[in-house]
């Protein structure tokens, strides 16, 4: 009987090797978030908004695959350290839109270079990054 302590091998399921290496790359990237006093859904948030401006509620949710509950719990979280803020949407008051602040975009430009190593790092592992990214755009 093969060990599987060692790690996934070829008959794992997909689902189960999956949710491995989701777990793992997370880890990488907590190992430099958690210095910063952030968590990966708050990372995900900021990620979100350094490249689109002023997200509703709804299209953040689409972006970081949060649920409702939990992403006003992170934005309010960001919020009160002054990463995010809040702004009612001046075309429909009923809307309110979240941006990156200046403190956010400073904590975006001084993590998203190590974050951007360690996912290049994983890329590289499988011998075509390309091939990779373009899986898992397709798979979501």
């Amino acid at each position: 009987m093969p060990d599987r302590s060692t790690g996934p091998t070829v008959a794992e399921p997909l689902t189960q090797l999956l949710t491995r290496v989701v777990h793992a790359v997370t880890a990488q990237v907590e190992s430099v978030l958690k210095p910063e006093g952030l968590t990966i859904d708050q990372w995900l948030v900021i990620e979100a908004l350094a490249t689109r401006r002023g997200l509703t509620m709804a299209a953040l949710a689409d972006h970081t695959t949060a649920t409702g509950p939990t992403l006003t719990r992170v934005v309010d979280r960001l919020v009160t350290t002054a990463t995010v803020y809040r702004e009612v949407d001046p075309d429909d008051r009923r809307k309110v839109r979240v941006y990156l602040s200046p403190r956010g975009r400073a904590t975006h430009k001084r993590i998203a270079t190590k974050v951007r190593e360690i996912e290049r790092a994983v890329l590289e592992r499988s011998g075509d990054p390309a091939a990779v990214l373009t899986l898992l755009t397709d798979l979501r």
